[in-house]
């Protein structure tokens, strides 16, 4: 069995969703019945692989995420700008240099851990993503956009070129250059690219938090 680090990214500030979270920690804003971090945390604990959970906060955060059972770790803001660069981070602070699956704390989907993990490992990849046509624009203009014909990826671009967004989880090997941007960390390594066609929200903004507890909802009822 392979000893996968998982991190959850609880250390952002939510400035997309506006007043909500002048009242509450991104984190913790609700999904229908739960604060939106547990859902990709459930995702992180269900895998067969994932060794150990640590829970990337920030000072308003973490008493709170420690209640969790997993260990967590203050971000440092400076350094900081995406999820690569908070593995470059964690890495240098805690030493551990494990195999990584990296998932933002305002992402819900029902993306399977141990598939990504386990095309990861087929490809000896450096770098494994997930990829789902996104139909709205706006949308693929605050993500990551994916190429298939150049395997490149560009962050947040004015005018998408594809319709293909990056998903979480991502799956990172050991020994990577992570210091770069998001796009240029994935030209930079080998990245294999797994295609997802479900649920999935970034609960980011306004229209996709109420588009998430309205499946909720529709899950429960």
């Amino acid at each position: 069995m392979n000893d996968f680090l998982g991190i959850l990214f609880c250390g952002g500030r939510g400035r997309r969703l506006g007043e909500i979270t002048k009242y509450i920690s991104k984190a913790f804003v609700p999904v229908f019945d739960r604060p939106v971090f547990r859902y990709p945390l459930a995702q992180l604990e269900a895998s067969q692989r994932v060794a150990e959970i640590l829970v990337l906060s920030n000072d308003e955060n973490d008493q709170k995420l420690r209640q969790t059972g997993h260990r967590t770790l203050v971000q440092d803001d400076r350094r900081v700008r995406d999820m690569f660069t908070g593995l470059a981070f964690i890495r240098e602070v805690t030493g551990d240099e494990r195999p990584a699956v990296l998932m933002p704390c305002d992402n819900i989907s029902e993306i399977c851990v141990d598939d990504v993990i386990s095309v990861f490992l087929d490809e000896a990849a450096d770098i494994a993503i997930n990829v789902r046509k996104i139909d709205d624009r706006d949308k693929l203009r605050e993500m990551g956009v994916f190429d298939p014909k150049t395997g490149q990826m560009e962050y947040r671009p004015k005018n998408p070129k594809t319709d293909w967004g990056v998903l979480a989880p991502y799956v990172v090997a050991t020994g990577l250059d992570l210091s770069a941007e998001m796009p240029e960390v994935l030209r930079l390594h080998r990245s294999v690219w797994r295609e997802y066609d479900g649920v999935w929200f970034d609960v980011g903004d306004v229209g996709q938090l109420a588009a998430a507890n309205a499946w909720g909802n529709g899950v429960e009822s």
